[in-house]
């Protein structure tokens, strides 16, 4: 390895300088990597890399190795045709109905999508991009590492949500930590991606060997838990792209992946997995009975329609509830609304113009692979291909990540750098990574036995002075009946024992012409310490709340109450044809939650004592109060 003497203006080859501004470089992927995850606007932590790819840039023009700027045009295609999609989606906002909706854009999301060909621009051609993949699987296993023992440790705090109803505690708690646990995933997925390539390199050292795949575990690990859908889709997707191309190359590594692979596929269909279960159903049923499925019946009525321009990103949302309202979709009603398909989120909001676009970087993705007969690449497009299937990535940042890692690590104006480093560079990420592995797994062990009592489901009974402070915290809760609890938390009060049990969308707002009614039972425990509770129906597009105050002062027995829901449509006469018709009244949907005062309390921390309720329902008033009559 020479030295550098005259560092700006030389001729020399790879140096000590050269070493340091790569490994600084290669510090700042694995920063970026486990710090992605925790963001959803423009900040810092994108700005931070953008000027990284800078910096690197400017180092190679100063010394005359190349041009400030260098753009080929295979490469071009793709990354200016998404540089085209963000403009075009700030542009939009001109034709729209909320201009003023501009400056929010602009900073939440499009900033970010925006700045993904400026790191394609500026990035050097020199770039070490073997080390930085790797320093990019290192932040990735610290942001697992840190993800799982978030887990455990919210678990083994005595969390009781977690053991009531699993997958969705899960999700939500890896949402409140990372933003959106199909954020997480993606990032993931492409370490994982990374990881098996540098497992089948015979170049790759043993220490790193056990890095990788140490980090693979733990990457997998944390997937099942997750249980993603999308992200598992994919990688099972490539997972069989990657067993085709080594049958040609390697027989004896092509029989020993055919057999995890099917090993994997027994796992799959023994386990139930959410894509297992929706594969099994639409087979049995020919319907997946997956929300989105009715969204896209939805949408889809409004296709023929759509201006050549689309309707612009700030009036898209007033589109949406009125096709959701007219199929009668009313759970996708809510405050935010999404096609969770990127090709009719595009048409939808650029019109014509903006799915040409979409196509157009997909189109340049497949030139890219050609040239490169890249198997790594195929796999990154196979997980975006996916998640624009059923998500909108463009639009959230789901593929941020994903993007820059291509654009960065893999598209063909790179060469890679041949770097030395230390032999035993990954020995120590690899030893810390085991550590942790083997702590996560011993606290995992004793959760279990903590709250299983050998394998014996144990029964609480809620009106009696068993449910107590501490019984919350011991119990494994299995009562069917109880649909929600108010107790302290370490992240709020609330606990839904169902799935979205008080949201009422899916099965409140039929087309009866009759007044509804909510009914709950309640239980107050002794020394609950809320001031006040009451049940509240908030109006979904006016946000009119009313509310009916619960009454607490009765405690340690069951209590009835209900709440009135007016209805959606109602029969009016045709003075013209003098028939009844049934017709939408103005009323808008509503939806019910229980919310409580605190008294003397800063946070639901504070909170003591408990409350409970059960059999939480829906119902005609003529049902609640005559059908008894009518039957006799």
């Amino acid at each position: 390895m020479s030295i550098n003497i005259n560092i700006l203006k030389d001729n020399s080859r790879y140096g000590k300088f050269d070493q340091v501004i790569d490994i600084l470089f290669c510090i700042s992927s694995a920063i970026f990597a486990f710090a992605i995850p925790f963001q959803f606007t423009f900040t810092p932590w994108i700005a931070h890399w953008f000027f990284a790819v800078l910096i690197f840039k400017l180092y190679y023009v100063l010394r005359d190795k190349e041009s400030f700027i260098t753009i080929g045009v295979q490469d071009s295609l793709a990354i200016f045709s998404l540089g085209g999609f963000g403009v075009l989606a700030l542009l939009s906002t001109l034709w729209s109905h909320h201009p003023e909706h501009t400056y929010k854009l602009a900073i939440n999301w499009l900033s970010s999508l925006l700045i993904i060909p400026g790191i394609y621009i500026f990035s050097s051609k020199r770039l070490p991009i073997t080390l930085m993949m790797k320093s990019f699987v290192c932040g990735c296993t610290a942001l697992i590492i840190y993800t799982l023992t978030d887990l455990t440790e919210t678990a083994l705090n005595g969390d009781i949500r977690f053991f009531l109803f699993t997958r969705l505690q899960i999700m939500r708690h890896i949402e409140s930590v990372t933003y959106h646990h199909i954020y997480l995933g993606f990032i993931i997925a492409v370490s994982l991606f990374i990881s098996t390539k540098f497992l089948f390199d015979p170049k790759t050292r043993v220490w790193e060997k056990l890095f990788l795949t140490t980090h693979s575990i733990l990457a997998l690990f944390l997937l099942a838990i997750d249980n993603s859908r999308i992200v598992t889709l994919a990688i099972f997707i490539s997972a069989i792209l990657f067993f085709i191309s080594q049958i040609k190359k390697n027989k004896k590594l092509a029989f020993s992946l055919l057999v995890v692979f099917a090993i994997l596929i027994v796992i799959f269909i023994a386990f139930p997995t959410r894509l297992g279960e929706t594969v099994i159903k639409i087979a049995e049923s020919g319907d997946a009975d997956d929300p989105r499925f009715h969204i896209w019946k939805a949408i889809l009525t409004g296709l023929k329609d759509v201006p050549f321009l689309g309707y612009g990103y700030s009036a898209i949302d007033e589109v949406y509830a009125e096709l959701f309202q007219k199929s009668e979709c009313w759970f996708a009603l809510n405050s935010h609304y999404s096609t969770h398909n990127q090709f009719l989120e595009a048409f939808f909001t650029l019109g014509y113009p903006g799915l040409i676009l979409i196509l157009t970087f997909l189109i340049g993705i497949v030139v890219l692979i050609k040239k490169n007969k890249s198997l790594l690449l195929t796999s990154m497009l196979i997980l975006l291909l996916v998640s624009m299937m059923f998500e909108i990535p463009f639009c959230h940042c789901f593929a941020i990540p994903l993007l820059i890692v291509w654009f960065v690590f893999c598209h063909s104006g790179k060469t890679d750098m041949e770097i030395n480093i230390p032999k035993h560079s990954f020995a120590i990420p690899a030893v810390v990574a085991i550590v942790y592995a083997g702590i996560i797994a011993v606290n995992s062990y004793k959760s279990v036995n903590k709250y299983s009592s050998k394998g014996q489901i144990e029964i609480t009974d809620y009106s009696q002075s068993k449910y107590t402070k501490k019984g919350l915290k011991i119990n494994k809760i299995t009562d069917k009946n109880i649909d929600m609890i108010i107790y302290k938390g370490e992240s709020g009060s609330v606990y839904t024992f169902k799935d979205y049990a008080l949201d009422i969308r899916d099965y409140a707002y039929t087309n009866t012409t009759d007044t509804l009614i909510f009914t709950t039972d309640y239980f107050i425990s002794e020394d609950f310490s809320a001031e006040k509770i009451f049940i509240t129906k908030q109006q979904f597009f006016s946000n009119k709340i009313s509310e009916k105050e619960l009454d607490i002062k009765k405690r340690n027995e069951w209590i009835s109450d209900t709440l009135i829901i007016f209805p959606r449509y109602t029969k009016v006469v045709n003075p013209k044809t003098n028939q009844t018709e049934i017709r939408p009244i103005k009323t808008s949907a509503n939806r019910i939650n229980i919310q409580t005062k605190l008294s003397n309390a800063k946070t639901f921390n504070d909170l003591s004592g408990y409350a409970l309720f059960k059999n939480m329902k829906i119902e005609p008033l003529h049902k609640h109060r005559h059908d008894n009559d009518r039957e006799k």
